[in-house]
């Protein structure tokens, strides 16, 4: 049973079984599970004269490499829980993770001294030529210990860590296994920073089953076009990918010749989205050159229930592309087709995994009637741990609800997410209850980035709005009115808020557009007109 086991052992079982079969590669160098499991053996010799008490929170502050997948490993056959801290973050963000997690140790791979200049670093490679492989089993790990910390957007305007466990991701991987028929001979990519969840499904999917692992490097997963061409060079038969970054894959394969691209001989079996809504229209593109092959699926997810919660796959009939009649806005040839479960099937977010409870429930924990929008609550094995050093967040956000009213109370994660169940059983997303949206996969408290920004010189009040752009994609845009007696141009103020943002900001938090305002405008109740100001740039 994957329950009862821990990441590591998980993986040190799949070394033993393949020892030979390639394990990870990153352009550079491919390992072996032989080879990588040996690594990250040593790796975590090295860690253990720093962290001897399990428990222990590790720092990784690493670029993108067959490292990073090693370094993840070594932790855990420590008895410790891996904190990831992206070198490209501003150098202030990274000091404040790593002190909010007290870190014990920062596996590294370059200069710390900006970003971490009181922290104890053991570089990685130096470690692994100098110490023997940790012999299995002499750390005692269970699976409830906590595996990793990963920090999401915070309303208080500091990020919060979320801990989660061995057992949360077991569950994940079980639950998976009876959506996916994942093999050994798979290749996937590891496309997501390991500060973004979806990291932690890419790394273990393929692990667990003895598949190859793809690190993409940073500048291949910026480029849709070297990136096609990756996926294309090493034959990928599972991709993971948030809509937004499909959208310009897609797009990017459309554009090519056929003899360009691979076309239709390409091996892919399976495209997992998570994090947004499905883009059809990029999946028909998808199609159009690639052929019929793979199958998509639409995942739903949240950090704090271990990366996906819930799973729909695309039927053809949302997936194939129009006919020609469709295109000229006729009617569908097969009249008599069931009609849809949902209104708008990119916003249909499936069933719960096994092993997952759903319900919709109303502002005081009880269940929301039938054809009503409620707050999606979920319940199950996969709940993490909660929020580091935040006791009292992790009772509001994680509360034990009689949901039955049988008298026995469950604990439950109330997502803040919105959603209406469909008559099928499946659910449609249906927005927030708060003002935290979702760029590119990654969840964003906005209250954080005016926190960071507010307080610029010259800016009488400020607040960011997520923006459509001409084009569907989905934006940041900062709307700001400035003292009225504020020296300076308005460009100037725009350009010292977009300088403060980037010194403060992950990349993906930082607002694509700074707006002047004379005044921000109110609602009726008294609020920021928010749909007012985006309307603006529509």
């Amino acid at each position: 049973m994957l329950s009862q086991l821990c990441l590591h052992r998980i993986f040190e079982e799949q070394a033993a079984r393949t020892p030979d079969a390639p394990a990870v590669s990153d352009g550079q160098e491919t390992l072996t599970y032989a080879q990588l499991n040996d690594r990250a053996a040593r790796l975590a010799s090295a860690i253990l004269p720093h962290a001897p008490a399990p428990g222990s929170r590790i720092g990784l502050y690493l670029r993108r490499g067959n490292d990073v997948v090693a370094a993840v490993i070594a932790v855990l056959k420590a008895g410790c829980s891996y904190v990831p801290l992206d070198p490209s973050y501003p150098a202030d963000r990274v000091r404040y993770m790593a002190q909010d997690a007290s870190l014990d140790l920062v596996l590294a791979d370059q200069d710390t001294a900006d970003a971490l200049p009181d922290a104890t670093v053991v570089t990685v490679g130096e470690a692994v030529r100098a110490h023997p492989p940790l012999e299995p089993g002499r750390v005692q790990v269970t699976p409830g210990m906590p595996a990793y910390v990963i920090y999401t957007s915070g309303s208080s305007g500091n990020p919060k860590g979320v801990e989660v466990s061995h057992r949360n991701v077991t569950a994940l991987l079980a639950a998976c296994d009876q959506v996916f028929e994942l093999r050994g001979d798979d290749v996937w990519t590891l496309f997501h920073s390991p500060c973004f969840d979806f990291s932690v499904w890419e790394m273990w999917g393929a692990l667990s089953h003895g598949a190859r692992l793809v690190v993409v490097p940073a500048d291949v997963a910026r480029s849709p076009e070297a990136f096609l061409d990756l996926i294309v060079a090493e034959r990928v038969t599972v991709l993971n990918q948030v809509p937004s970054v499909f959208r310009y894959l897609s797009r990017s394969a459309v554009a090519r010749e056929p003899a360009a691209g691979g076309g239709a001989d390409l091996p892919l079996r399976y495209v997992i989205f998570g994090g947004e809504p499905v883009d059809l229209e990029a999946v028909r593109g998808w199609r159009e050159v690639h052929g019929r092959r793979a199958e998509f699926f639409n995942m739903y997810g949240i950090t704090e229930t271990t990366v996906f919660a819930t799973y729909r796959r695309l039927p053809e009939s949302e997936t194939d592309a129009p006919s020609a009649g469709a295109r000229a806005g006729l009617a569908p040839a097969d009249p008599a087709a069931p009609p849809r479960a949902s209104a708008d099937p990119e916003l249909n977010i499936g069933r719960p995994l096994d092993g997952l409870d759903v319900e919709l429930l109303d502002e005081w924990g009880g269940r929301t009637p039938p054809g009503r929008i409620g707050e999606l609550c979920l319940a199950g094995d996969q709940l993490a741990i909660g929020y580091l050093g935040r006791p009292e967040l992790t009772d509001e956000r994680y509360p034990l609800l009689d949901v039955a009213g049988t008298g026995t109370a469950r604990r439950y994660y109330r997502s803040g997410d919105l959603a209406l169940a469909l008559p099928d059983g499946s659910w449609e997303f249906a927005g927030r209850a708060d003002d935290q949206v979702k760029i590119n996969g990654y969840r964003i408290e906005t209250s954080e980035i005016e926190a960071a920004l507010r307080t610029t010189e010259g800016v009488k009040d400020l607040v960011v709005v997520p923006v459509t752009s001409r084009i569907g994609e989905r934006m940041l845009t900062a709307f700001y009115a400035p003292v009225t007696d504020a020296s300076g141009t308005g460009d100037d103020l725009a350009e010292r808020l977009a300088a403060r943002a980037r010194a403060a900001l992950p990349a993906y938090m930082v607002p694509r557009r700074f707006v002047s305002v004379p005044e921000l405008p109110l609602s009726p109740s008294g609020k920021t007109d928010k749909r007012a100001l985006a309307e603006q740039l529509s």
